[in-house]
């Protein structure tokens, strides 16, 4: 028998060690997936208030020094617990392949995370105006960039940087704020709102574990201008859903044509441009346009595909059948060790969480509620928008409760006339929706959030009681 899954007591893990399971279910910690590396000392430090002992797995991180007296757990025990893929999603043809090939043999070396580098320094209810300013000005430089690229003009690539450098800036300072306005902004969608997002998300990620600032820019810079060689396909070609072999390899030519407009300009940086040319390849060589694995894949392009994807199957723009956060997230986790590295697959999830800003959920007590920002220690625990699910319109009254703390959640909740509240053991996030699932106008939202005028504020309109709420 291949001995893979060990059980250990957690005063005995150490660094390196790969935690694949729990002595009880994951859904009762604050780990919002099943599996993780022991990074640090406050990692065992951390699993020491929930756990007596966990399941480590010897193929992936270092193993104990004597194992005759550990218990083994058979490994197709172990692989039966993994979180199996819905059939709901509506993918490429080569997406859909992904989840589905063999996983590669040689595993990439563990990513470098150090956490606690950027602290959120801004709140949210500031640095949301700010963020809207840089998202008009970015999608601006984006686009004229792009015209100019097109025309074989000079392109005026220090603006863009500049714009970038102001989208890094704002998500180091309070992630949650440019996170809500993308999620949540629904009106003129336009070709750049999937890049833009697919940037939030991979600047996240890079702000999570803690990449030097540099680095970050040119990672977003790369995934801001990820698919710009789409501009010389077709139309019908981009918008065909079920296409022809002959049609999918011209459809593919858009990232070396990317690389193209990218180099002609003279003045986009090489570690940009190879964001760009590889943010298709995957980690067993499924991926294109040259099929390359591993470790020859450039980290800042692996950051780019996860987020890519992430992006194109939570969003109703970018899927026929969007899928909640959840089911997102059980995807991606899926594709660990075949399309993607797995360790960068499961930090990436950390970094977005379960239930990032924005999502829809449902409440133990019924309620329906939206994710307005995050607690970096207690993903499971933010502040929820309740709205008056029983009322004339979805889209007017909300209570502003932070699941942290339970006792101001509940006497706001009965305060606001809600009944339900007092028969619920814990008010908690019960599960979270699918986008398309319910009649909310979510730029409604997020006008009446972020784009009120101070005049409003003071006649005691939304925006008034938003701040009262999120200040306290």
């Amino acid at each position: 028998m291949s001995i893979d899954q060990i059980q250990i007591k957690v005063q005995d893990l150490t660094l390196g060690m790969y935690v694949s399971g729990l002595d009880r279910p994951w859904s009762q910690t604050p780990y919002p997936l099943q599996g993780f590396y022991v990074r640090a000392p406050r990692d065992i430090e951390n699993l020491k208030s929930y756990c007596n002992h966990v399941y480590i797995d010897v193929t992936k991180g270092r193993g104990p020094v004597n194992i005759d007296s550990l218990s083994v757990v058979e490994p197709s025990a172990a692989r039966a617990q993994r979180p199996s893929l819905g059939d709901s999603l509506s993918l490429s043809p080569f997406d859909r392949k992904q989840s589905q090939v063999k996983p590669v043999p040689s595993r990439p070396a563990p990513i470098e995370i150090n956490t606690g580098v950027y602290e959120t320094t801004v709140p949210m209810r500031i640095e949301a105006a700010q963020a809207e300013k840089i998202v008009r000005t970015l999608k601006g430089q984006l686009t004229l960039a792009t015209k100019q690229m097109l025309k074989g003009k000079p392109v005026d690539y220090q603006s863009l940087k500049g714009s970038v450098e102001d989208m890094v800036g704002s998500v180091l300072r309070c992630p949650d704020a440019f996170t809500w306005l993308l999620r949540l902004r629904q009106k003129d969608q336009q070709t750049y709102d999937h890049s833009l997002r697919s940037a939030l998300w991979a600047v996240q990620y890079a702000r999570f574990i803690g990449m030097a600032r540099d680095e970050i820019s040119l990672l977003c810079l790369g995934t801001l201008l990820k698919d710009i060689g789409k501009l010389r396909l077709s139309t019908s070609l981009l918008r065909k859903l079920n296409r022809t072999p002959e049609e999918e390899e011209e459809y593919r030519n858009f990232v070396l044509y990317g690389v193209e407009m990218l180099r002609d300009t003279g003045s986009v940086e090489p570690k940009v441009i190879s964001v760009v040319r590889y943010h298709c390849e995957r980690l067993d060589g499924s991926g294109f346009p040259e099929g390359i694995v591993g470790n020859r894949i450039p980290m800042l392009a692996r950051i780019a595909g996860i987020a890519t994807v992430y992006d194109a199957i939570s969003n109703p723009q970018e899927s026929l059948d969007p899928v909640a956060p959840s089911k997102a997230v059980s995807f991606l986790y899926n594709m660990r060790n075949c399309g993607f590295q797995e360790d960068l697959v499961v930090t990436f999830i950390q970094s977005v969480g379960l239930y990032p800003t924005g999502t829809l959920v449902e409440l133990t007590t019924g309620d329906l509620g939206i994710v307005l920002d995050q607690h970096p220690s207690s993903r499971l625990t933010p502040r929820v928008a309740v709205l008056d699910r029983w009322g004339a319109d979805l889209n007017q009254g909300f209570t502003i409760i932070d699941l942290k703390d339970q006792d101001q959640g509940r006497r706001l909740l009965m305060k606001s006339g809600r009944d339900n509240v007092s028969g619920v053991n814990k008010i908690a996030i019960a599960r979270d929706l699918e986008p398309t699932g319910y009649d909310i106008d979510f730029s409604k939202i997020s006008s009446s959030l972020l784009g009120a005028t101070e005049e409003a504020a003071e006649r005691g309109g939304l925006l008034a009681s938003l701040k009262r709420r999120l200040q306290g």
